[in-house]
């Protein structure tokens, strides 16, 4: 190669990363600024999101009391008996114990935290460019690199493993927090399932549930009990005319209701689907018209939390 063509070849990478870099700044900058994570606390709940907010919720769906660390967007929060911690952009990491105000700690990285998990008593988030911190809530935390296409978007672990899975179709599992198998969902079924980029993941103990959406865009789910063999889950529903349609809302969470073996979606544009274990009987349920980003459960709430800081609290 010579070296003007290495020059041009040189430049037109600069200029393709250039580009990209401005347009995924162009698509976070577009969107709808609210909450990004919720979780169960105490009697309530915590949510977090844009503009550095984090506020305390009341079961009914109130906000009790709001914080604000300006410049933040928070993606991910995680709570352990008093302690609540909160994480996102350029490896921010807040934590708040006995409902005091929130104060930093260091997390040990730069790179946006998407998504945090507790597992055998260390916490784990999830980053950019596959990288993973595992640490505890003193702030020591240490960087696991792993051989990922993509970026860590979702944390869950049930009582024996944690899970993660990446907008690349990657899934991860640890029975450590420590040592890490990467499985490439996208390779291993192809010409079977669509590539996929997966949104998030719930590990519960019957069951590990991953959400995401195909390349055309439609929204997939899959259920797997071991993490070796992956299953499509029907998500076809009956409307109002007793047609069947299927959904195209993007699902960014699931939760599982133990009592009913039903599973809770929720999708952009306020709508809510519920996966009970008949494939058939799926239902979709819209409950504002704001995107639904977030779900947890406390004292038999379903509290959802979105866009422009909606928050819908569904009695169960």
């Amino acid at each position: 190669m010579t070296l003007r063509n290495l020059f041009f070849l040189t430049c037109s990478l600069f200029f393709v990363h250039c580009t990209v870099s401005a347009a995924a700044n162009s698509a976070e900058a577009n969107r709808p600024k609210g909450y990004n994570a919720v979780v169960a606390y105490a009697d309530g709940f915590v949510a977090a999101g844009s503009e550095g907010r984090i506020d305390r919720i009341s079961k009914a769906g109130a906000v009790i009391k709001s914080e604000k660390f300006a410049g933040i967007e928070f993606n991910a929060l995680v709570a352990h008996e008093q302690t609540i911690i909160a994480a996102g952009e350029k490896g921010i990491m807040v934590i708040s114990s006995n409902n005091d105000g929130f104060k930093p700690i260091d997390s040990g990285t730069d790179k946006t935290i998407h998504t945090l998990a507790l597992f055998n008593d260390k916490i784990i988030a999830g980053t950019d460019q596959g990288e993973l911190l595992v640490g505890t809530e003193n702030g020591s935390f240490n960087k696991i690199p792993l051989a990922l296409k993509g970026n860590i978007v979702s944390l869950s672990a049930n009582s024996s493993v944690c899970y993660g899975v990446t907008d690349e179709g990657e899934i991860i599992h640890s029975k450590d927090g420590v040592q890490w198998e990467i499985l490439n969902f996208n390779a291993l079924y192809a010409g079977y399932y669509k590539p996929c980029s997966f949104t998030r993941v719930l590990a519960v103990d019957s069951r590990i549930a991953v959400a995401g959406k195909k390349d055309d865009g439609s929204p997939v789910l899959f259920f797997s009990t071991q993490g070796n063999v992956w299953t499509d889950r029907l998500l076809d529903y009956t409307n109002d005319e007793r047609q069947m349609n299927s959904p195209t809302e993007t699902l960014n969470d699931i939760y599982y209701y133990y009592p009913e073996d039903l599973y809770f979606l929720a999708c952009n544009k306020g709508i809510m689907m519920q996966i009970p274990s008949c494939s058939h009987c799926n239902k979709l349920i819209p409950i504002g018209t704001d995107d639904l980003r977030c779900m947890a459960f406390n004292v038999n709430v379903l509290l959802f939390a979105g866009s422009n800081y909606s928050i819908k609290a569904v009695d169960m």
